[in-house]
């Protein structure tokens, strides 16, 4: 499979040598403010709103495995999502919703809640790669996903899907203007009844429903911009426990995510903001042999600066945090912890150099202060135009837990967070309008690592390395055609960094036949691994294809298959992945 991919690459490659391009796409999350991507030192990639739509994917859990250097598994629709980037453990990647923390504390490690979290109204998804506690904080050791919302007041659509496996949905977008303030409100509706996602246990299917829904509200003044997002998502995820059971067995969610803020534009170079974030995660399980309840919030108030002065871009940044966790095994004393922050960072331009440092000190309730920091470098290469010399160097951090601190099973309050160094350096080619193609190089070594053990849990002696190469090309040898191929090698054990194959490969292809028609497909292919127990996972490859059909401009009928060769494998050792679906999608603007 990866003889026949790269002899397509090649193949494309002929033909696509023409006039040099400049990547025009910005982004946030890197450095906190908005910025070219060909500008950024660190490894980023953006998934547009064109490819979420292309893609035939229907959660962003899914979507992430075609991103470099990402791994993402399941336990099936609504189960349990871990997210490997670069080869880091699950909980060392900190993942947003329009810069609301995703984390969650009552969670194992406090991962993110990406389970549910599906795709009907997101405009695009920022990955940063490599250590990135600079910006973000804790948590994002192996980097940071910014899942961002659509705010647009210019489309007013509903769509409906049906499918395999009494798949059903159904969204409806508003956008609009009154009185100056622009509203966008997205509603939608997600149910199937899904496949027998485990082996062991009952032999039935095990459905997924959940309603969501997104406001957006901003209105600009003068000189300031006041913004306002809400998002709730409520639903109930049936599974397996792993012997027979007799009771349903089903966990029950309801989430918000809110994010409110002003922008205020002191003068031509100098912005102010004001930020405040809150996330609050309500789950109830309810298991074989009882009930057990999850109750979590986390709030952040931000502030920043940015000065443009001579060539240089300076953040100043002040951030507060707070954590509670409450609920069936929360913590009996001591159940919430805060933390301050500081941020320095500054940019350098000069010409076409771009150097980026700073630092950040975090006061902890628990441990005390902690200060990382990063420095990046991007450099275009005069002499051989569309070339861009990149390095970045920088730590990270994951704070324990408040279950790793005081809870009520091996707690340690003597706990210290886990520390990373990680460094990269690569290159990205424009090479021209038609090929875009680059490499990256990264290693990171992680230094007392939280490790579960009896009486309870300790900070492991020694370091631990995570290495490895990403490269991508991305190739347009017509104007109504697009490949892109992606490829990471890891260089880490695998049987002791579970489920993190050494070997991945991901492609995505589009051709606009007409006016009316554009087909789109996919390509996962994941070399043989292991799971916990040094059980292996046999290599797969998953084919997705699909075909868009717009009678007018304001319809568009969807016609998808995922797993086009009903290929059967597993991602989680017990857990099958899913058969071949076939989906029907109508979309109606207006």
């Amino acid at each position: 499979m990866y003889k026949f991919i790269v002899t397509l690459i090649l193949l494309n490659m002929s033909s696509a040598f023409l006039a040099a391009n400049e990547v025009r796409t910005l982004v946030i999350t890197p450095s906190g403010y908005e910025t070219q991507i060909n500008k950024v030192g660190g490894s980023v990639t953006v998934i547009s709103s064109e490819e979420i739509a292309n893609s035939g994917h229907q959660t962003v859990s899914e979507i992430l495995n075609m991103v470099p250097g990402i791994h993402s598994v399941s336990t099936g629709f609504g189960g349990t999502v871990s997210l490997f980037s670069r080869g880091h453990d699950s909980d060392m990647t900190k993942i947003m919703l329009d810069g609301v923390d995703l984390n969650d504390p009552s969670a194992f490690g406090t991962t993110a809640v990406l389970s549910t979290l599906m795709l009907n109204n997101i405009n695009r998804i920022e990955i940063v790669r490599g250590p990135q506690s600079l910006i973000s904080g804790a948590d994002a050791m192996g980097g940071v996903i910014n899942i961002i919302t659509n705010k647009s007041i210019t489309e007013n659509s509903v769509s409906a899907t049906t499918g395999s496996n009494s798949t059903h949905s159904a969204t409806v977008k508003i956008g609009t203007k009154q009185n100056d303030f622009k509203i966008n409100l997205n509603l939608s509706k997600f149910q199937t009844k899904g496949i027998n996602v485990r082996t062991a246990g009952n032999i039935d299917n095990d459905g997924f429903d959940q309603t969501s829904m997104n406001l957006a509200v901003d209105r600009d003044f003068n000189d300031f911009k006041v913004k306002f997002n809400y998002k709730n998502q409520a639903g109930r995820v049936e599974y397996d426990e792993s012997t027979a059971q007799a009771r349903p067995i089903y966990a029950d969610n309801d989430y918000i995510f809110l994010n409110t803020g002003i922008d205020y534009e002191y003068s031509p170079n100098t912005l102010l903001s004001v930020e405040y974030n809150k996330s609050d995660f309500d789950r109830r399980d309810n298991g074989q042999w009882g009930s057990t309840n999850y109750f979590s919030k986390v709030e952040m108030l931000k502030g920043k600066s940015k000065i443009i002065h001579n060539g240089n871009i300076v953040l100043i940044g002040i951030e507060t945090k707070s954590e509670e966790y409450l609920g069936t095994y929360a913590p009996p004393n001591k159940n919430s912890v805060s933390e301050q922050s500081l941020i320095i960072q500054n940019e350098f331009n000069n010409h076409n150099t771009s150097i980026l440092a700073g630092v950040r000190v975090d006061n902890h309730e628990a441990y005390g202060n902690y200060t990382t920091f990063k420095a990046s470098l991007n450099q275009p290469i005069e002499d051989i135009p569309g070339l861009i010399v990149k390095a970045s160097i920088g730590t990270g951090f994951r704070a324990p837990t408040l279950g790793e601190l005081y809870g009520q099973f091996n707690a340690n309050q003597s706990l210290q967070p886990e520390e990373s160094l990680g460094y990269e350096f690569g290159f990205i080619n424009y090479f021209s309008s038609k090929l875009d193609f680059g490499s990256t190089y990264f290693k990171s070594e992680i230094e007392d690592a939280i490790t579960y053990g009896s009486p309870r849990y300790y900070n492991a002696d020694g370091t631990s390395e995570r290495e490895g190469i990403e490269t991508y090309f991305n190739i347009y040898p017509y104007d109504n055609f697009s490949l892109k191929v992606n490829h990471t090698h890891l260089t880490t054990d695998e049987m002791v960094y579970v489920r993190r194959p050494n070997n991945k490969l991901s492609s995505s292809a589009n051709y606009k036949l007409d006016d009316q028609i554009d087909i789109f497909g996919s390509l996962l292919a994941v070399e043989d691994h292991y799971d916990v127990g040094s059980v292996k996972i046999d290599s797969f490859q998953v084919l997705d294809a699909g075909i868009n059909y717009a009678p007018d401009k304001s319809t568009v009928l969807k016609f998808k298959i995922n797993n086009l060769t009903n290929e059967r494998y597993e991602q989680i050792s017990g857990y099958p992945g899913l058969p071949r679906q076939i989906f029907l999608e109508l979309f109606k603007s207006f």
